[in-house]
């Protein structure tokens, strides 16, 4: 990355944090803009966030706290025998700059260290559970296990997971966007998109149970879209199209553009920002190599023909 890039990282870290800056804070601030090259970046920064709007403070709402600070104040600055509250305020501002890389890669830092399982962009991970069921998890998921003597309990936090389980007497409940899955003996996946969650089962039959709506029961070559404001009609899928992650494939039959690069982001570093609600809900339909999310994006890009900036290498806009 260079110099310029990671100024515009901490930019952007600035921008998060001045909304609710302590006046220290802002001092801090003060004396990392007198630097002409950071006042250059915060500037690209604001035509940034301007551009991608609630958005992006929503993303970056989620930041935690990542790889070590760059950022210190000038030297000629830190000279002024009345700069030394603001050599604290410095301190502080330096802590605050570890947010910078969390919001670019670890946007879900907190909620992964809370969970029993989690793979990291463009990892993918296979187990065995306490019972002798198996979970493999998509690039960027996250998962909370409790197993105790009266249920199997699997908690889908974030991404998407392939489950084969293994018949027993304690009922194997999956729990995702508000609704619960529950299964016998089966295989199939479970992912999140957006708010909402999609199930989709190769064999066997399963329970789904959702916010506002009546259980429903699924089988083998049926899929169905589910979240917290009830559950959508029961769709065909291809058995074989049910995990399409598992073979190295994305595939979208008709799904809003922003499904679509929420999945395409769990495999790549950095962020993809749509700066466009118009363009964050288009439909596409796209079969996408999950190995390479560079060609990937290109392809979508000829389809719906949408204006891409690249501000870091690790800062994508789409409009």
């Amino acid at each position: 990355m260079t110099p310029e890039d990671e100024r515009l990282e901490e930019a952007v870290v600035w921008l998060v944090r001045l909304g609710h800056a302590t006046p220290e804070e802002r001092a801090a601030f003060a004396v990392w803009r007198a630097d002409p090259a950071n006042d250059v970046a915060f500037a690209r920064a604001e035509a940034l966030w301007r551009a991608t709007g609630e958005g992006a403070a929503r993303l970056a709402a989620r930041g935690g706290a990542p790889p070590s600070p760059r950022w210190a104040a000038p030297a000629a600055a830190q000279r002024r025998p009345r700069m030394r509250a603001s050599r604290l305020a410095a301190a502080c501002a330096a802590a605050l700059l570890l947010v910078g890389g969390a919001w670019l890669e670890r946007p879900a830092l907190i909620q992964d260290t809370l969970a029993d399982v989690v793979t990291a962009r463009a990892e993918r991970r296979s187990l065995v559970l306490p019972d002798g069921s198996t979970l493999e998890l998509e690039a960027d998921s996250a998962v909370d296990l409790a197993f105790g003597p009266d249920e199997r309990r699997v908690s889908l936090l974030r991404g998407a997971a392939w489950f084969s389980v293994v018949p027993e007497a304690r009922p194997f409940i999956v729990a995702a966007a508000a609704g619960e899955v529950q299964v016998l003996g089966t295989r199939f996946a479970l992912r999140h998109a957006g708010e909402e969650a999609v199930l989709a089962v190769a064999s066997g039959r399963v329970e789904l149970r959702a916010p506002g709506a009546r259980s429903a029961i699924l089988g083998r070559g049926e899929q169905m879209r589910f979240g917290p404001r009830g559950a959508g009609a029961v769709a065909p899928i291809a058995p074989e199209d049910v995990a399409p992650w598992r073979d190295g494939r994305l595939i979208f039959e008709q799904a809003r553009f922003a499904e679509v690069i929420e999945a395409l982001g769990r495999h790549r570093p950095g962020r993809i920002v749509i700066a466009s609600a118009e363009l964050a809900d288009r439909r596409v339909s796209a079969n996408l190599p999950a190995s390479d999310p560079a060609a990937a994006l290109a392809s979508l890009q000829s389809i719906l023909g949408f204006r891409r900036q690249d501000f870091t290498s690790h800062l994508v806009v789409l409009r």
